[in-house]
């Protein structure tokens, strides 16, 4: 049976395109569990875990967090925090900014990570920047100030612009630089052509390299091959297309570029452990 999941507007921020929350996993506050639990929204969220331990579901994929953990979530994305076994409060932020805030920011943000690697565990400098950070948020959102705004956009920027040097330090770290590079090109194209490209010479030819080239700098780099992550993200869209929409399984196999429904569904099972139309059926 498909469900609706829930979509939070970014209509129902307040004024100044953004709101801040402050986490509890425990309080009972509407507007805050409308965000905790299953749901997708045409906003962004930053979270920060400040103390408590649990775990989140982002497009069918369990993330565990802990204290110093950042998570991001994309317009689109689905996800929610799962209930935990522990008593133990759960503490942080919770900031939800929209598109339209976008358009007020000086200069252009790395909005290019959200989504892309939906969490980070800070180390002690990190966490004391990005938390001073969500404090000043804080304090913008409880004071009325004329330049609110101007403010308000700042901080989002600067904590955007910090997100950005931690993952950069990631990178740094990764003694197959050049590899490393190719293989976040590579995903940006499976993300824009997956429904269309199946080939893995017509990647490899929109990157200007071998596809022998292309196959190992992404086996090197995400220790599996380039054609599985290609099916992954195929496999990913038919989970939410199953489950999140009304199209029959032919129709999906047909937009996500596979001929043969039946090869399909013989694919699906081999790699989910059900049929598409099993899945479907699940809670």
């Amino acid at each position: 049976m498909n469900k609706t999941l829930p979509v939070i507007s970014a209509e129902e921020l307040e004024a100044y395109n953004f709101r801040l929350f402050s986490l509890s996993l425990k309080q009972h506050d509407y507007d805050l569990a409308s965000h905790l639990a299953m749901h997708r929204h045409d906003c962004f969220e930053i979270f920060l875990v400040t103390s408590g331990y649990g775990k989140a579901q982002i497009d069918f994929q369990t993330y565990s967090f802990a204290p110093h953990t950042l998570c991001l979530i994309s317009p689109g994305q689905m996800h929610g925090w799962l209930e935990s076994d522990s008593d133990e409060q759960i503490s942080g932020y919770l900031l939800v900014f929209s598109k339209d805030m976008l358009t007020e920011m000086p200069s252009p943000s790395p909005l290019h990570l959200m989504g892309e690697n939906p969490f980070y565990s800070l180390s002690s400098d990190q966490n004391s920047v990005v938390q001073n950070l969500f404090f000043l948020l804080e304090r913008e959102q409880s004071l009325a100030h004329k330049d609110q705004v101007a403010a308000v956009c700042r901080y989002v920027q600067l904590l955007l612009i910090e997100i950005g040097r931690i993952n950069e330090s990631l990178e740094q770290t990764h003694k197959e630089e050049a590899g490393f590079r190719l293989t976040k090109q590579f995903l940006t194209l499976v993300e824009s052509h997956f429904r269309s490209v199946n080939s893995m010479s017509d990647y490899a030819s929109m990157l200007y390299v071998t596809s022998n080239h292309l196959i190992e700098s992404v086996r090197k780099t995400l220790g599996k091959s380039a054609g599985g992550v290609l099916r992954e993200r195929k496999l990913l869209e038919a989970k939410r297309m199953l489950r999140y929409s009304a199209a029959s399984v032919d129709e999906i196999a047909n937009q996500l570029c596979y001929k043969d429904p039946s090869y399909f569904g013989r694919l699906f099972k081999k790699n989910v452990g059900v049929s598409p139309t099993e899945f479907r059926k699940q809670d």
